[in-house]
């Protein structure tokens, strides 16, 4: 009677391995048969609806000294989130890709390699860079993708460049 219980349940966890592993939304019943309980990604942002978009940085908000600056030439400064972990961004001259990563509504922009076109003493690139480097979080709020910068409450505003035109 024992071994008939190591072979059923032996042959459950290989059931629930081979879901896991082959079957997609298998994981929830895997959570289940475990925990007892579904597990959600409370918060998480949907990845889909910001994926292969592009965004134009129109400007920061909730700036201790300013309520909102804008970006004037937004069409000029693109962010692109690709689904494998690959960023794309665009300034007034120059472009460029680095990797992110995600974890629920925690983001990480990693440096990456961008092209050295001077871009002249007016542009905003150098901002831009730099504020990207410190990017902490994102939120999804009426379409409009919002960026969280380090421990304060500064945010860049990103639209969506199909709804500008």
């Amino acid at each position: 009677m024992k071994s008939m219980q190591k072979s059923s349940s032996l042959i459950l966890i290989l059931v629930l391995v081979a879901c896991t592993a082959f079957v997609p939304g298998c994981t929830e019943q895997v959570d289940e048969v475990f925990n007892g309980s579904k597990q959600t990604d409370v918060g998480a942002i949907d990845f889909v609806k910001i994926t292969n978009v592009t965004w134009q940085w129109a400007g920061l908000v909730g700036t201790p000294s300013v309520n909102q600056s804008v970006v004037p030439n937004n069409e000029s400064y693109t962010l692109e989130f690709l689904p494998g972990g690959t960023y794309l961004i665009t300034t007034e001259c120059n472009s460029g890709s680095g990797n992110y990563t995600v974890d629920g509504n925690s983001l990480t922009l990693a440096p990456g390699m961008i092209t050295l076109a001077y871009c002249g003493p007016e542009s905003l690139e150098p901002q831009y860079l730099s504020l990207l480097g410190i990017v902490t979080s994102m939120t999804l709020e009426d379409g409009q993708l919002l960026l969280s910068l380090g421990n304060n409450s500064e945010k860049m505003l990103f639209i969506n460049a199909e709804s500008v035109q």
